[in-house]
């Protein structure tokens, strides 16, 4: 079976026009002897759009702006898509980099596709910047390890054929530049991690009707389409002559797996034992991956550990899916050294790296679940997890629907208690406490860490009483933590033996949180994107967004929260805004910062915190300088720029501390995985201006997976990642990054939903 897939990017546009006529083609093409080939040995799946809400917001703009006639102008309205931009879906996400957390609906429903029909060739057209020609693989250096020999020869197989036709006709194209084979979370690299062949293509994009390229060459919106249209029919094509090969080269791959699993390690355990919820939510995404999944039966003993049945998941190793679980699971993605040493060799020289995507993306880095290793059969695999079991990604809370009751006559999960409920917290009581709040639960949370009847709870508890809740606390309770996993511990004491009673003055009452995202430019379509995502689907958190042109005419004291994507919004908030929101602040309010806007917030005075320029230095400090022009000069370190930004770091996993007696680190162990990308170093604050809750770890402990420049590790180290500052009766709580970031990092997200449900009322 061949996929053919087009616009997982909607602005992308030729390749659905490329999509209608290979399906007319296919069908109507009779007597044709390459399209009576393609009938006859395989079957072609053709997904026309797989972004549509991209894809209208692109053609709105388009056709909104023309003229009479099509402008070729790179420059003109036409070209020049207002934020967010076509590229995206509803909620702003690349739906090109979604494919194992599957975060959308639309990749869900997609990889599900795949799952069922099992595809063996699949082909991604793209388009990309105007200037360029056309792409088809064999790709650019570096290669996935985990991705067979046999798929890697097949490229080669499909490029030629795709040149020998492109050829024919006069086409311009180039590959082995580029666009690489490492990152495994593409719509055309995931079928590879099951062995399939995954084909990314790529076409100049005329973004409109017509270009002229820089060159002076006109080219059309026609012309993408037939490019699109040969490397389409081509790949089919080239399918059908090579179909016994495929599907050897399929099995092998699968069986290859399996004899890797048996050879090697048996089974792979997850654990979780600060936060049940987060190891089986993890082990559903690698459900909804294929990736077979089984509940521990039992106590589980691995090395010198013996792991509860609790929050412990098993994955054989002997499957078909091993590499993919190897991909997704292992703490690091080995790339290739050569390659390596090429882009340090290209960093000495001030050129770009050529990394294409991020070097790291281990899940279990990424959600703080344990990973263990067995090299012999636990025994204690007990039942698969079902695929047609799995609970929903995405919160149940709909306010519109009004207050969340149990339905009539139920009886609730919950046993009677005499004084309340605890949730000892994390993902799965913070968005039942979030669904509780919006239903009128009143609830608390405990400020510091106490021991109730032998048992030791956490920072950030959720208190629940029943003499500050109505009659039908136990259902409406007992019906909203069933539904996100939540532990409810029921109490008949509240006698503490160890920590802050739980009448202490460090026991806060919560709110449902007002929550106020900014919106557009000049903040990160992505960043908003990923931030309203994790507040409105992945806890049920209402938001109401703000665009930040409009920020001065917002009625802050009707909110409890402000939350700034990343961004720079030096342009959009001036001092006199940044005035009000610090007054704000003082009288109460949250404001939550993360990645550039955590940069722009230090620079504008809302933040009393330091973004580092290279080598440590605070910006805006003159560098030293000798007064002495008769000595020597040392010419590598003459022609060094006085003032640069830090290294940059191209998407690696760091170690990060917590603070584990601050709230704002609540159902953590005390130390996470974040992703970092990007060049962005914040010195601690000091003690008189607030709390560095987490900081990276030192330097020897700093990298836990993906490549960090040898030149970058000393200046991240110890640094703040992320930083409270108290303003009168409200905070300013800053990220160094976006916690966020593609829905990958369920520990991070869980620090940004601390802030916001957390945070006000402090």
């Amino acid at each position: 079976m061949t996929a053919l897939m087009h616009g997982v990017h909607g602005n992308e546009i030729s390749s659905s026009g490329a999509a209608m006529a290979e399906a007319y083609h296919l069908l109507a093409a009779q007597g044709d002897p390459a399209v009576e080939l393609i009938l006859r040995e395989s079957i072609v799946l053709i997904d026309p759009v797989e972004n549509p809400d991209g894809r209208a917001r692109f053609v709105q703009h388009t056709t909104s702006s023309r003229a009479r006639w099509p402008s070729q102008e790179s420059y003109s309205a036409e070209h020049d898509e207002p934020w967010p931009g076509g590229r995206t879906n509803h909620y702003l996400f690349d739906l090109n980099r979604d494919l194992f957390i599957q975060s959308q609906p639309e990749t869900r429903g997609k990889v599900r596709v795949f799952l069922d029909f099992r595809p063996h060739v699949v082909a991604d057209l793209h388009e990309m910047g105007g200037n360029s020609t056309y792409f088809f693989p064999p790709t650019a250096p570096p290669e996935n390890p985990w991705y067979g020999e046999r798929q890697i020869a097949l490229m080669d197989v499909f490029g030629r054929a795709n040149a020998a036709a492109f050829d024919r006709r006069g086409f311009a194209y180039f590959n082995r530049d580029v666009y690489d084979l490492f990152y495994p979370g593409y719509v055309d690299m995931w079928p590879m991690n099951h062995g399939a062949l995954g084909m990314t293509y790529e076409q100049a994009s005329a973004r409109a009707l017509v270009l002229r390229k820089d060159d002076g060459d006109v080219m059309t919106y026609g012309d993408g389409v037939l490019h699109h249209f040969t490397a389409a029919i081509t790949t089919a094509e080239t399918a059908a002559r090579n179909r016994e090969r495929i599907l050897r080269d399929y099995l092998a791959y699968r069986r290859d797996g399996i004899e890797m699993g048996r050879s090697g390690v048996s089974e792979y355990v997850l654990h979780s034992a600060h936060d049940p919820a987060m190891a089986r939510r993890l082990a559903q995404m690698l459900v909804r991956n294929g990736i077979e999944v089984r509940e521990a039966a039992g106590p589980v003993s691995v090395g010198d550990r013996e792991l509860p049945a609790a929050g412990t998941y098993i994955v054989p190793m002997d499957r078909p899916t091993h590499q993919m679980a190897r991909n997704l699971l292992d703490a690091h993605v080995p790339m290739d050294e050569e390659f390596v040493q090429r882009q340090i060799e290209r960093r000495a020289r001030r050129e770009r790296d050529e990394i294409y995507d991020l070097t790291a993306w281990s899940q279990t880095l990424l959600w703080d679940v344990e990973l263990h290793r067995a090299d012999r059969a636990t025994g204690r695999a007990g039942s698969e997890i079902d695929p047609a079991e799995l609970s929903p990604l995405t919160g149940p809370l709909d306010p519109a629907q009004g207050p969340i009751t149990a339905p009539e006559g139920t009886s609730s999960t919950l046993p009677e208690a005499a004084v309340g409920y605890l949730l000892p917290w994390g993902t799965a009581a913070a968005s039942a406490v979030i669904e509780a709040m919006h239903a009128g639960v009143r609830i608390r949370a405990a400020g510091e860490e106490f021991t109730l009847l032998g048992r030791s709870y956490p920072v950030g508890t959720a208190i629940v009483r029943i003499s500050e809740n109505d009659s039908d606390l136990r259902s409406v309770l007992g019906a909203i933590a069933e539904r996100h996993g939540a532990e409810v511990v029921p109490i008949d004491d509240s006698y503490v033996s160890e920590g802050a009673s739980l009448g202490a003055n460090s026991v806060r009452a919560l709110l449902a949180p007002r929550v106020l995202l900014v919106y557009g430019e000049p903040g990160s379509s992505y960043s908003v994107g990923w931030a309203r995502y994790v507040l409105e689907q992945r806890y049920g958190q209402p938001t109401v967004a703000v665009r930040a042109s409009s920020l001065g005419r917002a009625d802050l004291s009707e909110f409890d929260v402000l939350v700034f994507p990343s961004g720079n919004y030096a342009g959009a908030v001036g001092e006199g805004l940044v005035e009000q929101i610090l007054d704000w602040v003082s009288n109460g309010g949250t404001v939550v910062t993360m990645a550039n806007s955590t940069s722009w917030a230090a620079r504008s005075g809302l933040l009393s915190a330091t973004a580092e320029r290279r080598g440590g230095r605070a910006a805006g400090d003159d560098p030293e300088s000798d007064d002495t022009p008769e000595q020597p000069i040392e010419y590598l370190e003459e022609i060094v720029p006085d003032d640069e930004p830090p290294e940059s770091v191209p998407g690696a996993i760091l170690r990060v501390m917590l603070d584990t007696e601050h709230w704002l680190s609540s159902g953590t162990d005390g130390e996470i995985g974040a992703l970092v990308e990007g060049a962005r170093v914040f010195s601690p604050m000091t003690l008189d201006d607030g709390t560095n809750v987490g900081r990276y770890a030192a330097l020897e402990d700093l990298v836990l997976s993906g490549i960090v420049w040898e030149e970058a590790r000393p200046q991240l180290a110890s640094k703040a990642f992320l930083m409270h500052e108290p303003r009168g009766s409200g905070q300013i709580i800053a990220f160094a990054e976006d916690p966020n970031y593609r829905a990958y990092a369920e520990a991070t997200q869980l620090l940004f939903i601390n802030a916001v449900v957390l945070g006000p009322g402090r």
